[in-house]
C-alpha cells in the first residue's frame, strides 16, 4: 500500500487501500496482541491524541453529524494503520528492514519510469517537475522521496552487501535527490538539510555528507546553466506563509484553550489566494485542538524522540533522521496530522508506528 504512492494517483490509491489493504488489516486485528497496545506509552498518546482530535470536532464552528462522521472514518483508518504498523513491529524483527527496502526500491523504480517518460517526452516538464502517483503534486512528490532517499542513504546503503547493493541504492539516492530539486519544493529540502545534519551527528557521517554534497552541487549546477525549477526555489520568496502564520497566531489569539475544533473552516489569505491550511502542523494543531491537542502532539513527539534516540545508540539511526525529517516537513504544508491516507501517514505516523513497536518490545522485556 505504501509503495503504491508512486504509482497510482489519490482516488485509484484510496481505492486500492479499500479494496485490497483494508480487508487485510481488519483480518490482521484478530491477531494483534492488545497486550502491546498498552506496554507502549507511544501507542496510548497516538491512541489518546487521536480521540481528542475527534473529540474536539464536537464544538467545531458549523458542526454538522455528516462532517463529523466523516471525522470518525478517517480517524478509525489512521488507528487502524498504527495498530497493524504496531503488529508487523511487534511480531517480526526483520519487518522494518523489509519495508525499508520495497520502499525505497520502490521509489527508485519509480523515478526511472518518470526520468525515462519525461526524456521521451511523455510526461510534460513544467515549472516544476512531478511524478506519477501522489508525486503528481510538487510538494507531496518531493516528501515522499525524500523519506525514500534518508532510507536508502541511513539506513540500506550503509548496510548494503556488495558493491552492486550499494551502487543500486547510491542510484536511489540520486534519483530521489534530483526529482526533489527539480520539483522547485523548498519545505522538503529544508527538511532534508535538517534530517542530514541530524545524520551527520548519529548517522553514517559519509553518507549523510555525501548527500548534502550532491545537493549543493546540483543546486549550484542548476543556476549556472539556469534551470528553471532551481531558479524557482529562490525566485518564489517565501509563498506567503509568514502572512499566512500570522493569520493562524491571530486566530489561536482568540480561542488558545480549546480551538475552534477539528472540523472547522477557517480561510487563511496568502500569496496565491485563500486557502483553509494555516501550512504548520503546530500552529493548525493549536488553532483546531487548543491546549490539550498541543500538550498531546508533545509527548507523543518527545516519547518519540526518546524512543528514535535509544535505536540509534542500538545502531538504527534511521527512525530519529526520518523523525526530524517529518516534523519538519510539516512546518511548512500541513493542515491536520488526521488526513485521509495523507502523506502525514508515511512521514510520521509509519516512524510512529514503528518506534510503539519498538518501546513495546522494550517494555515487555523490561522487569515490572
Amino acid at each position: 500500500m505504501l509503495c503504491a504512492a508512486f504509482v497510482l494517483e489519490t482516488r485509484l490509491h484510496r481505492n486500492l487501500f479499500y479494496a485490497v489493504a483494508l480487508p487485510v488489516f481488519l483480518l490482521q486485528l484478530t491477531a494483534v496482541d492488545w497486550r502491546r497496545l498498552t506496554d507502549s506509552a507511544i501507542a496510548k498518546l497516538a491512541l489518546g491524541y487521536l480521540a481528542y482530535f475527534l473529540l474536539s470536532g464536537l464544538w467545531s464552528d458549523g458542526f454538522s453529524w455528516a462532517a463529523f462522521a466523516d471525522l470518525l472514518r478517517v480517524s478509525l483508518l489512521l488507528l487502524l494503520f498504527v495498530l497493524i504498523t504496531l503488529q508487523l513491529g511487534t511480531r517480526s524483527s526483520g519487518f522494518p528492514d523489509r519495508l525499508f527496502v520495497w520502499f525505497a526500491a520502490s521509489a527508485g523504480a519509480s523515478l526511472v519510469a518518470v526520468f525515462t517518460a519525461a526524456a521521451l517526452g511523455l510526461l510534460p516538464f513544467g515549472l516544476r517537475f512531478t511524478g506519477f502517483g501522489l508525486a503528481a503534486h510538487p510538494i507531496v512528490g518531493a516528501t515522499l522521496y525524500g523519506v525514500a532517499l534518508l532510507v536508502a542513504a541511513c539506513e540500506l546503503l550503509p548496510r548494503a552487501a556488495g558493491w552492486r547493493a550499494r551502487l543500486a541504492w547510491l542510484a536511489v539516492v540520486a534519483l530521489c535527490a534530483a526529482f526533489m530539486l527539480l520539483s522547485g519544493s523548498r519545505g522538503p529540502l529544508l527538511a532534508l538539510a535538517a534530517a542530514l545534519a541530524v545524520g551527520l551527528a548519529v548517522a553514517d557521517r559519509r553518507a549523510a555528507l555525501g548527500v548534502l554534497l550532491l545537493v549543493a552541487a546540483a543546486i549550484a549546477a542548476g543556476v549556472l546553466f539556469d534551470l528553471r525549477p532551481i531558479e524557482i526555489l529562490y525566485e518564489r520568496g517565501q509563498s506567503g506563509h509568514f502572512e499566512i502564520w500570522q493569520q493562524a497566531l491571530s486566530a489561536i489569539a482568540e480561542r488558545p484553550w480549546l480551538g475552534y475544533g477539528s472540523l472547522t473552516d477557517i480561510d487563511f489569505v496568502g500569496k496565491h489566494g485563500p486557502g483553509r491550511s494555516p501550512h504548520n502542523l503546530l500552529l493548525a494543531n493549536q488553532l483546531y485542538g487548543g491546549l490539550p491537542a498541543s500538550l498531546l502532539l508533545a509527548a507523543l513527539l518527545l516519547l518519540a524522540t526518546r524512543q528514535a534516540w535509544l535505536a540509534q545508540r542500538g545502531g538504527q539511526p534511521v527512525y530519529l533522521v526520518l523523525l526530524v525529517f517529518g516534523l519538519a516537513a510539516s512546518l511548512f504544508d500541513t493542515r491536520s496530522l488526521v488526513q485521509n491516507l495523507g502523506r502525514e501517514w508515511i512521514t510520521l505516523w509509519l516512524p510512529i508506528g514503528l518506534l510503539a513497536a519498538q518501546d513495546a518490545l522494550r517494555r515487555g522485556r523490561s522487569p515490572s
